[in-house]
């Protein structure tokens, strides 16, 4: 009598134990640092709360396959931004702006206007001049999104069973890596 007792104090260490180390993992897995001025580099995802609209938004970055756009081999530029979960009808008549902040918190330039295929960190580039670091859209009154002041330098796509936008840079302006935080503002129309 006295074996079952001890057999379910084992059972229920090993149980905790297993608790424990699912938790310490994901624990783990959500501080994964990749790659900072000191080496590493951070990856991650981030999730949003948007006043104006109700309605919580992810945002992704997008990157190239490595050394396309003028990246140096073994790097990848950004080549676009997924926007998920937000719902155009709660945000009717709302504008978005996304930056792309660097780690001293200044915006960054992510796409080429002037026609250049090559990274502003290889050819310098002027943020209004030949490039942007505002990537604005809009949720009309009808509930349409779409890009504001259409151009052939970023184009938009949704993927309506996954719910996901897709804005895409035809000529990208920064690295990936460079990336250390995406910032979204909303205004109402």
């Amino acid at each position: 009598m006295k074996r079952a007792p001890k057999a379910r104090a084992v059972r229920a260490i090993a149980g905790a134990a297993v608790v424990v180390l699912a938790s310490l993992g994901s624990a783990l897995a959500s501080n994964i640092a990749i790659g900072n001025p000191d080496g590493e580099v951070e990856f991650g995802q981030g999730e949003f709360t948007l006043k104006v609209c109700d309605s919580w938004i992810q945002l992704n970055l997008l990157s190239g396959a490595t050394g396309q756009y003028g990246a140096p081999a073994g790097l990848s530029a950004l080549t676009g931004i997924t926007i998920q979960g937000l719902n155009a009808a709660q945000c009717k008549s709302t504008k978005f702006t996304i930056q792309a902040i660097d780690n001293v918190l200044r915006p960054l330039p992510i796409y080429r206007t002037d026609g250049e295929s090559i990274l502003c960190s290889t050819s310098p580039c002027q943020i209004g001049d030949t490039a942007e670091s505002d990537l604005v859209f809009q949720v009309s009154s009808s509930g349409v999104v779409a890009l504001v002041s259409p151009n052939g330098y970023r184009t938009l796509s949704f993927d309506s069973s996954l719910g996901i936008y897709k804005i895409e840079f035809t000529k990208p302006a920064q690295l990936a890596r460079d990336i250390t935080n995406l910032t979204i503002q909303s205004t109402a129309l």
